[in-house]
Protein backbone atom coordinates (compact mmCIF):
# COMPACT_ATOMS: atom_id res chain seq x y z
CA UNK A 1 0.00 0.00 0.00
CA UNK A 2 1.65 3.24 -0.93
CA UNK A 3 1.86 6.07 1.35
CA UNK A 4 -0.57 8.53 -0.71
CA UNK A 5 -2.92 5.40 -0.54
CA UNK A 6 -2.59 5.38 3.50
CA UNK A 7 -3.33 9.11 3.66
CA UNK A 8 -6.21 8.81 1.53
CA UNK A 9 -7.69 6.35 4.15
CA UNK A 10 -6.60 7.80 6.63
CA UNK A 11 -8.54 11.38 5.59
CA UNK A 12 -11.30 9.44 4.91
CA UNK A 13 -11.45 7.83 8.76
CA UNK A 14 -11.13 11.43 9.82
CA UNK A 15 -14.04 12.28 7.63
CA UNK A 16 -16.28 9.86 8.96
CA UNK A 17 -15.11 10.01 12.73
CA UNK A 18 -16.06 13.73 12.40
CA UNK A 19 -19.62 13.12 11.15
CA UNK A 20 -20.38 10.93 13.41
CA UNK A 21 -19.48 13.20 16.21
CA UNK A 22 -21.60 15.73 15.10
CA UNK A 23 -23.91 13.45 14.34
CA UNK A 24 -23.71 12.29 18.18
CA UNK A 25 -23.12 15.56 19.33
CA UNK A 26 -26.81 17.08 17.33
CA UNK A 27 -29.08 14.25 18.77
CA UNK A 28 -27.53 14.61 22.42
CA UNK A 29 -27.67 18.37 22.49
CA UNK A 30 -31.38 19.22 23.70
CA UNK A 31 -31.13 16.22 26.55
CA UNK A 32 -27.76 17.77 27.54
CA UNK A 33 -28.61 20.99 27.62
CA UNK A 34 -32.29 20.99 29.43
CA UNK A 35 -30.58 18.10 32.20
CA UNK A 36 -27.35 20.71 32.78
CA UNK A 37 -30.12 23.66 32.74
CA UNK A 38 -32.34 21.81 35.68
CA UNK A 39 -29.59 20.78 37.46
CA UNK A 40 -27.67 24.18 37.42
CA UNK A 41 -30.88 26.03 38.57
CA UNK A 42 -31.81 23.31 41.10
CA UNK A 43 -28.47 24.87 42.67
CA UNK A 44 -29.26 28.62 42.13
CA UNK A 45 -33.02 28.16 43.65
CA UNK A 46 -34.78 25.80 46.20
CA UNK A 47 -38.09 26.54 44.30
CA UNK A 48 -37.37 25.06 40.86
CA UNK A 49 -37.30 21.36 41.37
CA UNK A 50 -40.47 21.32 42.52
CA UNK A 51 -43.23 18.81 41.17
CA UNK A 52 -45.33 21.85 41.23
CA UNK A 53 -43.16 24.01 39.45
CA UNK A 54 -41.89 21.36 36.71
CA UNK A 55 -45.41 20.22 36.00
CA UNK A 56 -46.44 24.33 35.77
CA UNK A 57 -43.59 24.60 33.42
CA UNK A 58 -44.27 21.59 30.72
CA UNK A 59 -47.88 23.54 30.60
CA UNK A 60 -46.29 26.73 29.78
CA UNK A 61 -44.30 24.75 26.82
CA UNK A 62 -47.32 23.67 25.35
CA UNK A 63 -47.62 26.31 22.69
CA UNK A 64 -43.89 26.05 21.83
CA UNK A 65 -43.84 22.35 21.46
CA UNK A 66 -46.48 22.54 19.09
CA UNK A 67 -44.75 25.34 17.24
CA UNK A 68 -41.78 23.41 16.95
CA UNK A 69 -43.65 20.65 15.98
CA UNK A 70 -44.84 22.89 13.24
CA UNK A 71 -41.72 24.19 11.90
CA UNK A 72 -40.00 20.86 11.67
CA UNK A 73 -42.43 20.11 8.98
CA UNK A 74 -41.08 23.21 7.26
CA UNK A 75 -37.30 23.35 8.14
CA UNK A 76 -37.26 19.26 7.15
CA UNK A 77 -37.91 20.66 3.60
CA UNK A 78 -34.97 23.00 3.98
CA UNK A 79 -37.11 26.01 4.37
CA UNK A 80 -38.45 28.25 6.85
CA UNK A 81 -42.16 29.50 8.14
CA UNK A 82 -42.52 33.11 9.41
CA UNK A 83 -46.29 33.06 8.93
CA UNK A 84 -46.50 31.12 12.10
CA UNK A 85 -46.84 33.71 14.68
CA UNK A 86 -49.28 35.52 12.47
CA UNK A 87 -51.33 31.70 12.51
CA UNK A 88 -51.70 31.63 15.57
CA UNK A 89 -53.01 35.23 16.35
CA UNK A 90 -55.70 35.15 13.71
CA UNK A 91 -56.49 31.17 14.88
CA UNK A 92 -57.61 32.91 18.28
CA UNK A 93 -59.30 35.71 16.84
CA UNK A 94 -61.43 33.03 14.39
CA UNK A 95 -61.69 31.12 17.65
CA UNK A 96 -63.46 34.17 19.75
CA UNK A 97 -65.41 35.28 16.85
CA UNK A 98 -67.18 31.81 16.43
CA UNK A 99 -67.40 31.09 20.41
CA UNK A 100 -68.65 34.20 20.94
CA UNK A 101 -71.46 33.69 18.43
CA UNK A 102 -72.39 30.49 20.17
CA UNK A 103 -70.73 27.40 18.23
CA UNK A 104 -68.90 25.60 21.10
CA UNK A 105 -65.50 25.08 21.71
CA UNK A 106 -65.42 21.64 19.11
CA UNK A 107 -66.38 23.89 16.46
CA UNK A 108 -64.43 27.21 17.08
CA UNK A 109 -61.20 24.36 17.36
CA UNK A 110 -61.94 22.91 14.19
CA UNK A 111 -62.34 26.87 12.93
CA UNK A 112 -59.20 27.35 14.08
CA UNK A 113 -57.12 24.59 12.95
CA UNK A 114 -58.44 25.00 9.62
CA UNK A 115 -57.25 28.96 9.60
CA UNK A 116 -54.08 26.77 9.74
CA UNK A 117 -54.33 24.75 7.05
CA UNK A 118 -55.59 27.55 4.98
CA UNK A 119 -52.38 29.74 5.30
CA UNK A 120 -49.96 26.32 4.81
CA UNK A 121 -52.09 25.70 1.90
CA UNK A 122 -51.33 29.35 0.22
CA UNK A 123 -47.72 29.02 1.38
CA UNK A 124 -47.19 25.57 -0.28
CA UNK A 125 -48.83 26.87 -3.72
CA UNK A 126 -46.26 29.84 -3.67
CA UNK A 127 -43.37 27.60 -2.40
CA UNK A 128 -43.83 24.69 -3.91
CA UNK A 129 -45.77 25.24 -7.37
CA UNK A 130 -45.22 28.87 -8.37
CA UNK A 131 -41.70 28.49 -6.71
CA UNK A 132 -40.95 31.79 -4.76
CA UNK A 133 -38.39 31.57 -2.18
CA UNK A 134 -39.68 29.95 1.16
CA UNK A 135 -38.96 33.12 3.05
CA UNK A 136 -40.28 36.11 0.80
CA UNK A 137 -43.37 33.58 0.69
CA UNK A 138 -44.12 33.14 4.17
CA UNK A 139 -43.50 37.29 5.17
CA UNK A 140 -45.76 37.65 2.26
CA UNK A 141 -48.32 35.68 3.98
CA UNK A 142 -47.33 37.12 7.72
CA UNK A 143 -48.06 40.17 6.81
CA UNK A 144 -51.52 39.50 5.60
CA UNK A 145 -52.82 37.29 7.60
CA UNK A 146 -51.53 39.83 10.50
CA UNK A 147 -53.74 42.28 8.72
CA UNK A 148 -56.82 39.93 8.32
CA UNK A 149 -56.53 39.51 12.28
CA UNK A 150 -56.78 43.13 13.27
CA UNK A 151 -58.89 43.94 10.86
CA UNK A 152 -61.80 41.23 11.95
CA UNK A 153 -60.87 41.76 15.50
CA UNK A 154 -60.62 45.95 15.57
CA UNK A 155 -57.25 44.99 17.58
CA UNK A 156 -59.48 43.56 20.87
CA UNK A 157 -58.87 40.60 22.63
CA UNK A 158 -61.95 38.23 23.48
CA UNK A 159 -62.31 37.09 26.76
CA UNK A 160 -63.50 33.00 26.22
CA UNK A 161 -64.81 31.03 29.39
CA UNK A 162 -65.94 27.90 28.92
CA UNK A 163 -66.16 24.47 31.47
CA UNK A 164 -64.11 22.13 29.01
CA UNK A 165 -60.72 24.92 28.40
CA UNK A 166 -60.61 25.30 32.56
CA UNK A 167 -60.84 21.77 32.49
CA UNK A 168 -57.91 20.74 30.15
CA UNK A 169 -56.08 23.72 31.53
CA UNK A 170 -56.16 22.32 35.26
CA UNK A 171 -57.25 18.69 35.22
CA UNK A 172 -54.39 16.28 35.58
CA UNK A 173 -53.93 12.63 34.54
CA UNK A 174 -52.33 11.00 37.15
CA UNK A 175 -49.07 12.82 37.41
CA UNK A 176 -49.59 15.13 34.17
CA UNK A 177 -52.16 18.23 33.16
CA UNK A 178 -54.53 17.31 30.60
CA UNK A 179 -53.07 19.66 28.58
CA UNK A 180 -49.53 18.68 28.43
CA UNK A 181 -50.70 14.66 27.53
CA UNK A 182 -52.55 16.06 24.82
CA UNK A 183 -49.55 17.57 23.06
CA UNK A 184 -47.91 14.41 23.50
CA UNK A 185 -50.12 12.59 21.80
CA UNK A 186 -49.69 15.10 18.83
CA UNK A 187 -45.67 14.71 18.69
CA UNK A 188 -46.23 10.75 19.17
CA UNK A 189 -49.10 11.17 15.73
CA UNK A 190 -46.13 13.20 14.10
CA UNK A 191 -43.70 11.52 14.90
CA UNK A 192 -45.31 8.03 13.66
CA UNK A 193 -45.88 10.34 10.33
CA UNK A 194 -42.40 11.04 9.80
CA UNK A 195 -41.13 7.67 10.48
CA UNK A 196 -43.62 5.13 9.51
CA UNK A 197 -46.23 6.66 6.86
CA UNK A 198 -44.72 7.25 3.38
CA UNK A 199 -45.17 11.20 3.40
CA UNK A 200 -42.63 11.50 5.81
CA UNK A 201 -40.04 9.99 3.80
CA UNK A 202 -40.97 12.34 0.69
CA UNK A 203 -40.80 15.14 3.14
CA UNK A 204 -36.84 13.98 3.85
CA UNK A 205 -36.13 13.09 0.56
CA UNK A 206 -37.24 16.43 -0.76
CA UNK A 207 -35.70 18.55 1.63
CA UNK A 208 -31.87 16.53 1.21
CA UNK A 209 -32.18 16.63 -2.63
CA UNK A 210 -35.20 18.00 -5.09
CA UNK A 211 -33.37 16.71 -8.11
CA UNK A 212 -32.65 13.53 -6.82
CA UNK A 213 -36.18 13.38 -5.78
CA UNK A 214 -37.38 14.45 -8.91
CA UNK A 215 -35.33 11.66 -10.62
CA UNK A 216 -37.58 9.23 -8.24
CA UNK A 217 -41.12 10.51 -9.36
CA UNK A 218 -41.52 12.23 -6.33
CA UNK A 219 -44.28 14.99 -6.72
CA UNK A 220 -41.76 17.98 -5.59
CA UNK A 221 -44.60 20.56 -4.97
CA UNK A 222 -47.43 18.27 -3.71
CA UNK A 223 -44.83 17.26 -0.47
CA UNK A 224 -43.89 20.88 0.11
CA UNK A 225 -47.41 21.40 0.15
CA UNK A 226 -47.87 18.67 2.40
CA UNK A 227 -44.99 20.00 4.73
CA UNK A 228 -46.37 23.44 5.03
CA UNK A 229 -49.83 22.24 5.20
CA UNK A 230 -49.21 20.45 8.52
CA UNK A 231 -46.87 23.36 9.87
CA UNK A 232 -49.94 25.62 9.29
CA UNK A 233 -51.84 22.86 11.37
CA UNK A 234 -49.78 22.86 14.13
CA UNK A 235 -49.85 26.80 14.50
CA UNK A 236 -54.11 26.52 14.41
CA UNK A 237 -54.04 23.75 16.90
CA UNK A 238 -51.63 25.91 18.80
CA UNK A 239 -53.81 29.22 19.03
CA UNK A 240 -56.50 26.63 20.56
CA UNK A 241 -53.83 26.38 23.57
CA UNK A 242 -53.06 30.09 23.40
CA UNK A 243 -56.94 30.87 24.16
CA UNK A 244 -56.82 28.42 26.70
CA UNK A 245 -53.49 29.81 28.95
CA UNK A 246 -54.47 33.34 28.10
CA UNK A 247 -58.20 33.35 28.54
CA UNK A 248 -58.78 35.21 25.79
CA UNK A 249 -58.26 35.35 21.58
CA UNK A 250 -54.67 37.36 21.35
CA UNK A 251 -54.88 39.56 17.69
CA UNK A 252 -51.59 40.96 18.09
CA UNK A 253 -48.40 39.05 16.58
CA UNK A 254 -45.88 38.47 18.94
CA UNK A 255 -43.31 37.47 16.86
CA UNK A 256 -40.94 36.04 19.25
CA UNK A 257 -42.72 32.72 19.20
CA UNK A 258 -41.04 32.08 15.49
CA UNK A 259 -37.75 32.80 16.81
CA UNK A 260 -38.61 30.58 19.64
CA UNK A 261 -40.34 27.52 17.43
CA UNK A 262 -37.04 27.60 14.67
CA UNK A 263 -34.40 27.89 18.02
CA UNK A 264 -36.32 24.55 19.41
CA UNK A 265 -36.39 22.95 15.95
CA UNK A 266 -32.71 23.18 15.24
CA UNK A 267 -31.57 22.77 18.61
CA UNK A 268 -33.40 19.33 18.41
CA UNK A 269 -31.15 18.39 15.77
CA UNK A 270 -33.30 19.44 12.71
CA UNK A 271 -30.73 20.11 9.78
CA UNK A 272 -31.21 23.50 8.57
CA UNK A 273 -30.20 22.13 5.57
CA UNK A 274 -33.31 19.79 5.17
CA UNK A 275 -33.40 16.25 4.39
CA UNK A 276 -32.57 15.31 8.28
CA UNK A 277 -35.38 16.19 11.07
CA UNK A 278 -37.06 14.20 14.33
CA UNK A 279 -40.20 15.14 16.23
CA UNK A 280 -39.00 14.36 19.46
CA UNK A 281 -35.68 16.66 19.40
CA UNK A 282 -37.50 19.70 18.66
CA UNK A 283 -40.04 18.58 21.50
CA UNK A 284 -36.84 19.25 23.79
CA UNK A 285 -35.47 22.31 22.63
CA UNK A 286 -39.08 23.61 23.69
CA UNK A 287 -39.09 22.46 26.58
CA UNK A 288 -35.68 23.31 27.05
CA UNK A 289 -36.40 26.67 26.24
CA UNK A 290 -39.42 27.17 28.64
CA UNK A 291 -36.53 25.83 31.31
CA UNK A 292 -34.06 28.42 30.58
CA UNK A 293 -37.10 31.11 30.57
CA UNK A 294 -38.40 30.11 33.70
CA UNK A 295 -35.24 29.23 35.56
CA UNK A 296 -33.58 32.76 34.34
CA UNK A 297 -36.61 34.40 36.10
CA UNK A 298 -36.55 32.17 39.24
CA UNK A 299 -32.86 33.32 39.70
CA UNK A 300 -33.70 37.04 39.26
CA UNK A 301 -32.29 37.51 35.81
CA UNK A 302 -34.38 40.44 34.17
CA UNK A 303 -36.98 39.10 30.95
CA UNK A 304 -34.75 41.44 28.45
CA UNK A 305 -32.30 38.58 28.87
CA UNK A 306 -34.15 35.87 27.16
CA UNK A 307 -34.07 36.95 23.29
CA UNK A 308 -30.57 36.92 23.65
CA UNK A 309 -30.36 33.42 25.11
CA UNK A 310 -33.01 32.51 22.65
CA UNK A 311 -30.48 34.02 20.00
CA UNK A 312 -26.96 32.95 21.17
CA UNK A 313 -29.11 29.20 20.97
CA UNK A 314 -30.09 29.42 17.30
CA UNK A 315 -26.52 30.91 16.17
CA UNK A 316 -24.84 27.91 18.44
CA UNK A 317 -27.06 24.81 16.50
CA UNK A 318 -26.28 26.92 13.42
CA UNK A 319 -22.76 26.61 13.28
CA UNK A 320 -22.37 22.71 14.95
CA UNK A 321 -24.36 22.11 12.00
CA UNK A 322 -22.73 24.06 9.33
CA UNK A 323 -22.28 22.41 6.31
CA UNK A 324 -23.91 19.14 7.09
CA UNK A 325 -26.70 18.08 4.69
Amino acid sequence: MTESTLDQSTRFASIRQNAFTEEVWMKAAAPVALLIAFVTFSILSPYFLTWRNVNGMLADAAIAVLLACGMTFAVMLAGIDLSMAATLALGSVVFGISYTNGWGVWISSLLAVGVGLVVGLLNGIFVGWVRIPDMIVTLATMGLVQGIGLIVSGGIPVPISDPLLDTISSKSVGILRLNILIVLVVAVLLQVLLTRMPIGTHLLAVGDSMDASKAMGLNVPATKLAGYMICGAMSGLASIFMVLYIGSSQPATNTDYVMKAVAATVLGGTSLFGGRATVWGPVLGAVLLTVLQTGLTMVGVQAFYEPAVVGIVVLAAATLMRGRK
